[in-house]
């Protein structure tokens, strides 16, 4: 079983989500994203409509049916539940997920850069990269090994 099973595994179970493998791996893509939004310790008014609009924008790409007749709502407010669950609870969740997201990086290369991209989007949200934003970045990046990923 690879590491991003095992963590859908830990993480549907304890939060009680109804999320298939591939919904999920998107919360899992977007962890350093909510990482780098946290780096001066808080979400910014910007940050938090990037949050939503993400969240928006998956409910209405990945709804399943087995969510019911407003699926597409049902899911945005799940990943908005959930990534404010993340933001929240970073330090309980990011080795977990940053060691499933590396891992999943081998089968899935070109997730390598949509990572890379939103750390970006979600830095840039407010008033530019700030210096906190930057050096989590760099961390992050290097943990990933995602060093070679040019935009």
């Amino acid at each position: 079983m690879s590491k991003i099973d095992k963590l859908f595994k830990e993480y549907t179970k304890e939060r009680f989500l109804k999320l298939n493998r591939e919904q999920f791996v998107y919360i899992v893509n977007l962890f350093p994203a909510f990482r780098v939004a946290m780096s001066d310790g808080i979400i910014d008014q910007e940050e938090w409509v990037t949050v939503k609009r993400l969240a928006k924008i998956l409910g209405d790409e990945f709804a399943s049916d087995d969510l019911g007749e407003e699926k597409e709502e049902n899911l945005m407010l799940i990943y908005r539940s959930e990534f404010r669950h993340l933001i929240k609870n970073l330090d309980k969740w990011q080795d977990k997920f940053l060691a499933a997201l590396k891992d999943y990086f081998s089968e899935n290369e070109t997730s390598r850069e949509f990572v890379v991209e939103t750390m970006y989007l979600f830095a840039s949200a407010s008033d530019g990269v700030s210096e906190e934003e930057n050096e989590v970045i760099e961390y992050l990046t290097k943990q990933l090994r995602l060093e070679d990923i040019v935009l």
